[in-house]
């Protein structure tokens, strides 16, 4: 199947947050099911499971922790990924509009002087922690960025975070910087 690669202008960290959870749920559901048909006496395994057939527990265990580590690995990315897309879409809005609040003047002066090249970090956050939302949420944020370079190229490296991160912990931070954008 192939997807069509279109722009998404509605970006939202709640789905990806939804869709983490229903993957973690089919994972939970798969790891019981496997280990229930896999021991002696067992029913036969589902076509799907055929995989598992001959490992022990523990393997099968191991298979899917490793995949929930992989899960939220990527549910970290997405919403890294998405947070991203939704202060992109509010710069390129607040351009388009004209509008006259402090945000929006400081974005049509980096559209003017970058044009389609206004980096996040710098210039969006940068603007955005100009324009009062809390340098802890901006750091927050940062920090988080790290992690999301470290996954987009690959993970050959071993990463300088300065804290360990959960799901949860990425969602929270970009709720929490989505929530602080100022009104226009």
């Amino acid at each position: 199947m192939t997807l069509p690669f279109e722009p998404h202008n509605d970006p939202d960290i709640a789905s990806v947050w939804i869709w983490f959870q229903f993957q973690e749920a089919l994972i939970g559901e798969s790891s019981a099911s496997v280990l229930r048909n896999i021991g002696p006496g067992s029913s036969a395994l589902r076509p799907h499971e055929a995989q598992f057939k001959g490992l022990t527990q523990g393997e099968v265990k191991e298979f899917f922790y490793v995949q929930r580590g992989l899960l939220e690995l990527l549910t970290m990315f997405q919403l890294l990924a998405t947070t991203e897309a939704i202060l992109r879409i509010e710069v390129k809005t607040r351009v388009a509009a004209r509008k006259k609040d402090g945000l929006s003047r400081r974005f049509r002066e980096l559209h003017k002087t970058s044009g389609d090249r206004i980096r996040l970090d710098e210039d969006i956050l940068g603007a955005l922690k100009e324009e009062g939302v809390p340098a802890i949420i901006i750091a927050a944020f940062r920090g988080a960025l790290k992690l999301r370079h470290w996954l987009a190229h690959g993970r050959h490296w071993h990463p300088k975070l300065g804290c360990g991160y959960a799901p949860g912990d990425i969602f929270d931070i970009s709720r929490a910087l989505i929530d602080a954008i100022p009104q226009s």
